[in-house]
C-alpha cells in the first residue's frame, strides 16, 4: 500500500509539473505574440532602423540616426509598439532630469510585461548640455525599483556588449503553493554595435534560442520562454567569435540588470 501511495504522489508530482510546464509555455506565447507583433512579423508593418556603430567601448554605443527607442505611448497602426504608457516612464524620467539627460525624449528601445506589476523595458534618452550629444540607457524593472541611467564611460556603458534586465517568475499551484518545474524567463535587452548575434542557452535543456541577429533594427532585443533553468546565460557574439557569456543566476521571482 505504501509503494502505491508512493506512486501516486509521484503521478500527482508529474503531472502538477508538466501542467506548469505548459502554463509557463502559454504565458511565454502569449508575451512572444506581443514580441513578434513589435518586430512587424505578424502585425504592423514596422519601420526598420540601424544599429549602433560597429566599434568596441563608448563608440559601440553611437546610433548613427540619432536617439534610438520608441515615444512612450507610440502607435504604428493600431498597435502600441512602444509597449508601455507614457504614466509609467514617469520615474524615469525624472531620474533622466537629475542625471542632466533631456527627460522630455526618453525613449523605449524594448519592453516585454510578464504581469501586472509592470514592465520590464530598456530606455534611452540624449544627454543635455553637450555637442555632440550622448545617448544613455537605463532599464526599468517590475514594481517600484529605481531607474539608474548610465552613459558611456568607463566602468559603464563602455565596458559592457548588452546591457538589459531579466526577471524569472514563480507559478503556484491552485492552493497558493509553489510547484517545481519549468518557470517563464522574460528578458529585455539592447546590443553594443560590435555584437553580431545574441543566444539565450539553457544548460539542462541544451536549448539555444537566438534572440538577436544585427541587422535593421536599434540592436534592441526580447524574449518570454520557458526555462528549467536557473543560471541561464546570454551568449554574445561578435566578428566571428565569442566576445562574452552573461549569467543571469535567477531564481524563480527575481529580477536583476544585467550589463
Amino acid at each position: 500500500m505504501a509503494g502505491r501511495l508512493a506512486a501516486d504522489e509521484d503521478d500527482v508530482s508529474l503531472r502538477l509539473t508538466s501542467a506548469v510546464a505548459v502554463l509557463a509555455v502559454v504565458a511565454c506565447l502569449a508575451a512572444g505574440g506581443a514580441i513578434l507583433a513589435r518586430h512587424g512579423l505578424g502585425g504592423p508593418r514596422i519601420p526598420t532602423h540601424r544599429p549602433a556603430t560597429d566599434a568596441a567601448g563608448a563608440a559601440g554605443w553611437v546610433w548613427p540616426d540619432g536617439l534610438p527607442g520608441w515615444r512612450p505611448g507610440q502607435m504604428v497602426g493600431d498597435y502600441p509598439v512602444s509597449g508601455v504608457q507614457p504614466v509609467e516612464v514617469a520615474a524615469a524620467q525624472l531620474a533622466a532630469a537629475h542625471a542632466v539627460l533631456d527627460s522630455r525624449r526618453v525613449r523605449v528601445l524594448a519592453s516585454v510585461r510578464p504581469d501586472r506589476r509592470g514592465v520590464l523595458a530598456v530606455l534611452a534618452a540624449p544627454t543635455l548640455y553637450e555637442t555632440p550629444t550622448n545617448t544613455c540607457l537605463a532599464v526599468m524593472l517590475r514594481g517600484d525599483e529605481p531607474v539608474v541611467w548610465r552613459c558611456p564611460g568607463p566602468h559603464e556603458l563602455s565596458d559592457a556588449h548588452v546591457f538589459g534586465a531579466a526577471a524569472a517568475m514563480t507559478w503556484t499551484a491552485p492552493a497558493g503553493a509553489t510547484v517545481p518545474g519549468a518557470h517563464p524567463l522574460y528578458l529585455v535587452g539592447v546590443a553594443r554595435g560590435d555584437v553580431d548575434r545574441v543566444v539565450l542557452a539553457d544548460g539542462p535543456s541544451r536549448i539555444h534560442q537566438t534572440l538577436y541577429e544585427r541587422g535593421s533594427t536599434w540592436g534592441e532585443f526580447e524574449a518570454a520562454v520557458a526555462t528549467a533553468d536557473s543560471v541561464a546565460r546570454l551568449l554574445v557574439y561578435g566578428h566571428g567569435r565569442l566576445l562574452e557569456t552573461v549569467r543571469l543566476d535567477l531564481a524563480p521571482g527575481d529580477q536583476r540588470v544585467f550589463r
